[in-house]
């Protein structure tokens, strides 16, 4: 028998064993793909079905990781630099800091948010000022709320924000903390869209019949602390109106694995 020729048959079962397989699993993907989208798409009708309103929910995909910080006493360290105030410190690690003015300032509603962010820009008035956001999703009728943004990531978590009390056109004080140091742990990887993290919360029978989807955001929330340092994970943060209330409750989607995350006590 010749070797050769049959070594040569084996190599050519071999490659198009190989090149079938291959074919496959790309139509597989395919498959998998269309379905995916398809089912989406079927999932949205079912939504709208059900007389929820959606905004526009973007389908891109942003990258993300987990991020970790460690407790810090920074606002306590450079409280002297703030003038014409009486801050105080209300937890004993000295993270939470509540300022009363000495002199208020004058806050109208049309134009709070940009009076209030050209106020704390100055480090005369809020310590590391500039580092910080107006978070629309937050606030309220009389308190607005400005969240930490590091590297270009929204922190989303009561550690890392400030909160100005407006009484009578007057801004009176604020309530701040801070994160000195916040560490990327692992490198970023592809994070859910706004629209499955909607999805994910209809799935989930998160969102009520005749509900409204009034916003999204991506930001970081709290997972867990560990070692003394607190994990940040990326989530997506959904404003929904239930029908015949205006208040606004914000649900939790987990960007990484697209889990509900329930909101701690």
């Amino acid at each position: 028998m010749d070797f050769r020729r049959i070594e040569m048959i084996f190599l050519i079962v071999f490659v198009g064993l190989n090149i079938f397989l291959g074919m496959s699993f790309f139509q597989s993907q395919q498959v998998d793909l269309a379905t995916s989208s398809g089912g989406t798409t079927e999932i949205i009708a079912d939504i709208r079905r059900d007389q929820i309103k959606l905004p526009k929910l973007s389908t891109k995909t942003p990258t993300g990781g987990y991020l970790a910080s460690t407790s810090s006493g920074e606002l306590a360290s450079e409280v002297r630099k703030l003038d014409h105030q009486y801050p105080r410190f209300t937890a004993t690690d000295y993270t939470v800091m509540t300022s009363t003015l000495d002199t208020t300032v004058t806050v109208k509603r049309a134009t709070a948010v940009e009076t209030l962010t050209k106020w704390l820009t100055s480090e005369k008035n809020v310590l590391h000022g500039s580092e910080y956001v107006y978070a629309a999703g937050l606030s309220g009728t009389n308190s607005y709320v400005f969240v930490q943004k590091v590297g270009g990531r929204l922190i989303y978590d009561p550690r890392a924000q400030i909160t100005f009390t407006v009484a009578n056109g007057r801004l009176t004080s604020y309530t701040q903390t801070y994160l000195a140091q916040v560490d990327v742990l692992r490198a970023d990887v592809t994070l859910c869209s706004a629209q499955d993290a909607v999805v994910t919360l209809y799935r989930e029978n998160e969102l009520p019949n005749n509900a409204t989807v009034r916003w999204t955001q991506l930001a970081y929330t709290y997972l867990l602390d560990a070692k003394g340092a607190t994990v940040y994970i990326p989530a997506w943060f959904v404003g929904v109106e239930s029908q015949g209330s205006k208040n606004v409750t914000i649900k939790k989607v987990n960007a990484i694995n697209k889990t509900v995350l329930k909101t701690r006590d």
